[in-house]
């Protein structure tokens, strides 16, 4: 009459109805329901974590930005810097150049008045010297001295 499938099953639903009783299930869906718990708690600090990964990484690329703008205006700055430099050199050497053409240009207008000079006053010199023993040899002592004397003012009005 009773087999034993018949045991077997007997059996089964008795340790099942002692599972109950004993709260095995409330154990295991409490157990379960703690580890799901755990899990959303991961995953809600891993979610958090992203989002803060997040903004500093987004902070980061703000200032990298910010940074390479700022490093390509220190270029330009620093560009315009040097031309404004260059620029100022080059214009201080044409002043330089041009002051000392000038310097030149008026020792050599020196040069040529002192040398015209020298010229006109040897040249004086030499006439007056010429006059002198012309009159002396040719005229007699009253008249020379009276032609000297003229040609000696004459010549001091010419220098």
């Amino acid at each position: 009459m009773f087999d034993s499938s018949f045991f077997v099953a007997i059996s089964f639903l008795i340790f099942v109805g002692l599972v109950i009783y004993m709260g095995l299930p409330r154990m295991i869906i409490s157990a379960l329901d703690k580890r799901s718990e755990d899990i959303q708690e991961e995953l809600d600090e891993a979610r958090n974590l992203r989002e803060e990964a997040q903004k500093i990484l987004a902070k980061e690329k703000k200032n990298l930005d910010k940074a390479e703008e700022e490093s390509k205006n220190l270029i330009k700055k620093a560009k315009q810097q040097v031309d404004e430099i260059t620029k100022k050199a080059e214009q201080t050497l044409k002043e330089d150049i041009e002051r000392k053409k000038r310097i030149a240009e008026l020792k050599i207008e020196q040069a040529q008045i002192e040398a015209l000079n020298d010229v006109k006053a040897r040249v004086a010199n030499l006439s007056f010297e010429i006059t002198k023993n012309y009159l002396s040899k040719n005229l007699d002592k009253k008249v020379s001295k009276s032609i000297l004397d003229d040609s000696i003012s004459e010549i001091k009005k010419n220098l």
